[in-house]
């Protein structure tokens, strides 16, 4: 088989030996697998521990839809052979759990041949082609993040970011009936997407706070706790915010700039340390959550998502590039802000 192997900080393209599913696993073959923030993350950090000695090699793609070639030992065939699958990209080991295209362990999308335990895999719906079924991993962080988001389903809903998750964030929110969706980014290309998918305001980064446009939709932020009128017994009015980014320093603004009594989501990817001041959030009585990934009832509501709105999730589409174009592609989703998802076809 041929993969996208990343040594270090490198990437190339290497013939491997195919692997063997083994007990309770299937072998697929990779039509589309998308390339994420975590994986130009892994790739950072690789790149750095290299410098200090030999590292094992990793095969990345933890977003991917494939055709099902054969099923190992000890599963139940519950899908033919040639079916569209997809899958949750995680496995229970004993030592806990391990990510299919993240670990030496289990290599990832980025090849032609990738073996996935049967109990991962999702049948893809008729119609919905392998580039748009790939984008269901990130669509269900999105799904999960709004799911968590209970403190003001209704209400204004603020977006900081309009990368792939920001973008799945806003759909999965337009798909909940929820709104008005504030957003903002940098990139003119993302914040056309973001108003494509649903957003009903969406701000250049440096152009604006998008707190500042709150009262535009009709909300008006309710005071601090203690100065609330004495026959108060309901929560107070409050907005959620996504952060969507994964930035040091956005946290902070969050508490510094967000209303009283709003709920803050983490959905952005903080590699690093950041820090933040507790008491700008305890005296406006913030609700600050973390996010992350999803569960396996919210990946199949992914699915849901895409095909009930078709072609409209591939705004989030914006490359696809054969598996030979996997180290320029990891290159170009770094430095260029318009690129939002960028796809790997490995048969190609």
């Amino acid at each position: 088989m041929r993969a996208a192997v990343m040594r270090g900080g490198r990437i190339g393209v290497e013939t491997l030996e195919a692997p063997v599913p083994a007990e309770g696993e299937v072998l697929l073959a990779p039509l589309a697998t998308g390339i994420c923030g975590s994986d130009l993350h892994m790739r950072e950090r690789l790149s750095e521990a290299a410098a200090r000695g030999p590292l094992p090699s990793v095969i990345p793609g933890h977003e991917f839809a494939a055709e099902l070639l054969e099923a190992g030992p000890g599963t139940t065939s519950r899908f033919a052979a040639g079916s569209l699958v997809t899958a949750i990209p995680f496995a229970a080991t004993p030592e806990g759990s391990d990510t299919v295209g993240m670990s030496p362990d289990r290599p990832g999308g980025l090849a032609t041949r990738i073996v996935v335990e049967e109990s991962s895999l999702f049948l893809v719906p008729d119609g919905i082609p392998a580039t748009r079924a790939a984008l269901t991993e990130p669509l269900a962080v999105g799904v999960h993040a709004v799911g968590l988001a209970n403190r003001h389903a209704s209400g204004p809903q603020v977006v900081i970011g309009c990368g792939p998750i920001g973008l799945a964030v806003i759909l999965s929110l337009r798909a909940a009936g929820r709104g008005p969706i504030i957003a903002s980014d940098l990139s003119p290309e993302r914040r056309h997407a973001a108003t494509a998918l649903g957003a009903d305001l969406v701000l250049e980064t440096t152009g604006g706070s998008p707190y500042d446009r709150l009262p535009d939709f009709g909300f008006l932020e309710a005071t601090i706790s203690p100065l609330l009128p004495q026959d108060a017994t309901t929560q107070p009015a409050g907005i959620t915010v996504f952060e969507c980014v994964g930035a040091p320093g956005l946290i902070e603004d969050i508490l510094r700039w967000a209303p009283c009594h709003s709920h803050a989501v983490i959905v952005g990817v903080c590699p690093g340390e950041d820090s933040f001041t507790p008491v700008l959030g305890i005296t406006k009585e913030l609700t600050l959550e973390f996010s992350f990934a999803y569960r396996p009832e919210e990946f199949g509501r992914a699915l849901d998502l895409i095909a009930s709105n078709g072609s409209l999730v591939d705004t989030l589409i914006t490359s696809r590039v054969a598996l030979e174009e996997s180290e320029a592609a990891f290159d170009r989703l770094a430095s260029q802000p318009r690129e939002i998802k960028i796809l790997v076809e490995p048969g190609q």
